[in-house]
């Protein structure tokens, strides 16, 4: 799996080269249809490549190398900055994201890289499975020892005997795998980046009302 991907990595960069270079070609119009195939071009290779970065994670999960490189970081900003591109580049014009609960004041120790790809994951997740949903809610709270973070859809909802596999690899729910594309890797990512920041993880879900996936990570 790491030998296929970091070949995948190197024709995929080659990709992204030449369609920079036709965005720099002189008679393109901004609004022309090239533009627009341009445009969808890079979509397609950002998904390709966060593909091939989700098998990379895996690999580095399953050898016992996936890094964490933790230390004091700020997770307020953090958040406002992951709330911020997520509205920005959904493909859900008009969607909401809220925010509930306490703002976290204090600073925690733990990869910002890797909670930030948490909160990602979660927020793609929300509003892939919930199409033509007006919003998304963020919940936060501080406990004593440990902080809060859930993100809630208002979708298709995980039915009760299915909530315990979907943190696992290649799980997906067989409800959703036609609709909705995807590996099923994110969450066990996820689940592997928390394990190592020693909080906890899980879902809570009514069929057809949505989904809460949330995490803990310790203030200490």
């Amino acid at each position: 799996m790491s030998i296929a991907s970091h070949e995948l990595k190197t024709p995929l960069t080659s990709i992204k080269a030449y369609i920079q270079l036709i965005e720099r070609m002189e008679n393109k119009q901004p609004e022309s249809k090239v533009a627009t195939y341009i445009h969808r071009a890079h979509d397609q290779v950002s998904k390709l490549d966060g593909l091939i970065n989700d098998l990379l994670d895996v690999s580095k999960i399953e050898n016992g190398k996936l890094k964490i490189n933790k230390k004091p970081f700020d997770l307020e900003q953090l958040i406002s900055g992951v709330i911020e591109t997520i509205q920005y580049t959904s493909a859900q014009p008009g969607l909401k994201v809220e925010r509930q609960g306490a703002l976290i004041a204090k600073e925690i120790n733990g990869d910002a890289f890797r909670i930030e790809q948490i909160l990602i994951n979660f927020f793609t997740n929300a509003i892939k499975y919930s199409p033509g949903a007006e919003k998304v809610v963020l919940h936060t709270s501080v406990e004593k020892d440990h902080i809060y973070i859930g993100v809630q859809d208002f979708g298709i909802g995980i039915p009760d005997h299915k909530k315990k596999n979907v943190f696992t690899k290649f799980y997906r729910v067989e409800e959703s795998s036609v609709q909705f594309q995807g590996l099923g890797i994110g969450l066990y990512i996820c689940a592997e980046i928390i394990k190592q920041h020693n909080g906890t993880y899980g879902v809570e879900s009514t069929l057809g009302e949505g989904a809460t996936f949330y995490f803990t990570l310790p203030t200490s």
